[in-house]
């Protein structure tokens, strides 16, 4: 689901200031659904004056909200190939990086060229002015920019051997989603002791994520980039699920992989004249705001929603991968509308509600101090 800030704002500053509602559990007063409180004082949608609560910086730093900000797993990562260099380990030799402990990249002026582990010259350094590892044993040699030349691709072993190849094509074909049956004891209440799973499989047969939690999944397909809001330039994209949990793994065209924790709801929130958007990617996170939302409890029939377009508000959708949208838009004042959307339910459930004027602040504090965790990691 796509967004743009204006139409954001446009849209949440309709909502609350034209209508507002919010909660689980609804009433009816002269057919008006409504929600109710037992957990927090009357609210009276009078003159706001809430404790002191503040825009969550972190929102400044998102520009567009991405699904893919949250990752759990990278099947590759230079950086652990790779070590800088501090003492020279040749005399004559400006070596700069130590690749795979088998390979030294050294320079000479803007050029770079290729050592063995006793000093023998493998790449001159007259030709490239970068190197690479795009994945374990593949180094991509790339020369000025402004010659516009394609990149080339050398594989090396341990052995400090160097060979070039074909610049790697990516085929979707090389990635299937294979089913297997698995084991497990069965207790009491069991009588089935074998279960179905899902895993992703490249064409060298290995399974993605074995020897992690992130493989063995209930749920697995793949999805087009034209589904997820995203920017990064993946090519393959699947989404899977687990005990509840959605993830999204993605591919490069080398076949190195990243798992994502998948989306369950998203946040709209201004403050003053702060205004920002993110999705809630973490599972934890979000059983813990439904837990928040629930002790809001209920309150009141309310007939009118807030006149006061300056208000804050907080915007919040959840459901995601349920097909049960529900949307959630609380004013400063406590005023809330809640939008309930059924999959394959034709019918429009909304309903006005007021909560506790601190419920907003609690909502607030939660993205300020629960939510900022997930786009630091």
């Amino acid at each position: 689901m796509r967004f743009s800030k204006a139409t954001a704002l446009v849209t949440a500053a309709a909502l609350v200031f034209a209508m507002c509602g919010c909660s689980g559990k609804t009433g009816s007063e002269d057919g008006v659904n409504t929600t109710v409180s037992t957990k927090e004082p009357k609210a009276v949608p009078d003159k706001v004056e809430l404790k002191n609560y503040k825009f969550p910086e972190f929102l400044n730093d998102i520009k567009q909200a991405d699904v893919l900000s949250s990752p759990v797993y990278v099947s590759f990562a230079a950086g652990d190939y790779i070590t800088d260099i501090t003492e020279q380990p040749f005399e004559g030799y400006d070596c700069s990086q130590m690749i795979g402990n088998s390979i030294y990249v050294f320079n000479v002026g803007k050029f770079k060229g290729l050592l063995d582990t006793s000093g023998k010259v493998l790449v001159e350094a007259d030709t490239y002015t970068s190197v690479s590892l795009c994945r374990a044993g593949v180094l991509v040699m790339s020369r000025d920019k402004e010659l516009n030349a394609p990149d080339e691709y050398m594989s090396f072993n341990g052995l400090g051997i160097v060979t070039s190849i074909e610049p790697p094509a990516f085929k979707q074909e090389n990635i299937s989603i294979e089913q297997d049956m698995r084991y497990r004891q069965p207790t009491d209440e069991e009588s089935e002791n074998n279960y179905k799973v899902s895993n992703i499989v490249l064409s060298d047969g290995s399974i993605v994520g074995e020897g992690t939690s992130y493989c063995d999944w209930e749920k697995v397909e793949a999805v087009s980039a034209q589904s997820l809001n995203t920017s990064r330039p993946y090519n393959a994209f699947y989404k899977a699920e687990k005990n509840g949990e959605y993830y999204y793994i993605c591919f490069d065209r080398l076949y190195n992989y990243t798992i994502y924790n998948g989306a369950y709801g998203y946040v709209r929130l201004k403050v003053g004249e702060g205004y920002g958007e993110c999705y809630i990617l973490d599972h934890d996170d979000y059983s813990e705001l439904v837990k928040l939302i629930d002790s809001f409890g209920e309150t009141s029939s309310v007939k009118s929603p807030s006149k006061d377009e300056g208000l804050d508000f907080i915007q919040i959708e959840s459901g995601y991968g349920t097909g049960d949208i529900v949307t959630m838009t609380i004013s400063a004042d406590g005023y809330c509308l809640t939008d309930h959307a059924v999959s394959g339910d034709q019918q429009v459930h909304k309903y006005f509600s007021i909560l506790d004027k601190e419920s907003f602040v609690s909502l607030v504090k939660w993205v300020d101090q629960v939510l900022s965790s997930e786009y630091v990691r």
